[in-house]
């Protein structure tokens, strides 16, 4: 099973994903409920297929929502 964890770098799409991608490190992520940004649950990483049900803070001083980004491959 594939995570995404803190210190992980990802694609990241900006404005609500209409952004052309570019690279982001995650620095924090929350689980939240559906559509939400607040009153999330600090986790150190979470399975790559329920990303959509996280907040990911990233190091370029922008927040994602989890249709915002991708993995990175090699």
């Amino acid at each position: 099973m594939k995570l995404f964890s803190k210190g992980d770098q990802v694609w990241w799409r900006g404005s609500w994903g209409n952004d052309s991608w570019v690279k982001a490190k995650i620095v924090g992520i929350e689980l939240v409920n559906a559509g939400q940004k607040e009153n999330g649950i600090a986790i150190e990483s979470i399975p790559v297929e329920v990303k959509d049900n996280c907040v990911f803070d990233l190091d370029n001083g922008h927040w994602a929502y989890g249709y915002q980004i991708k993995e990175v491959t090699t």
